[in-house]
């Protein structure tokens, strides 16, 4: 992925993300199903993001194509990824290197992997908690 593509894609819903009572809010409202479709451009992992979103790639199509909204806890969930993203490319720098860490045993979050998390907004938070730590240089 392109970081222009990414950038476009965090614009389009920067919005709705500015600060988690902003995600909380606009989760409320429900967002289009398209942004699954986001979602797997900045991640890639289709599959699993169907588990992310607990269901089948049918539906999602159909959501998508009917220009539906999924539920508060569905675009919760997304959004949170979206802003995930942007923060682990603004800790890491890159793409590869964010994809990367996602992938190996964190230590901030007891040895788990942080892409095995995400099926959860509170995986999400504990993932967003570990980039801050990184951040800042929190790493003992």
């Amino acid at each position: 992925m392109k970081a222009e593509d990414a950038q476009a894609i965090y614009n389009r819903y920067s919005s709705k993300i500015s600060d988690p009572a902003t995600i909380v809010f606009s989760a409320q409202e429900g967002v289009s199903a398209k942004i699954f479709e986001d979602v797997v451009k900045l991640f890639g992992h289709s599959d699993y993001m169907t588990e992310v979103v607990d269901l089948t790639r049918k539906t999602i199509k159909k959501y998508h194509k009917e220009d539906m909204k999924f539920s508060p806890s569905r675009s919760e969930i997304m959004l949170k990824m979206i802003s995930l993203y942007q923060s682990g490319i603004s800790v890491f720098g890159d793409r590869d290197a964010f994809m990367n860490w996602l992938t190996k045993p964190a230590y901030g979050i007891n040895g788990k992997i942080p892409f095995n998390l995400i099926k959860t907004s509170d995986g999400i938070d504990l993932i967003m908690e570990e980039l801050d730590r990184i951040r800042y240089g929190d790493t003992a």
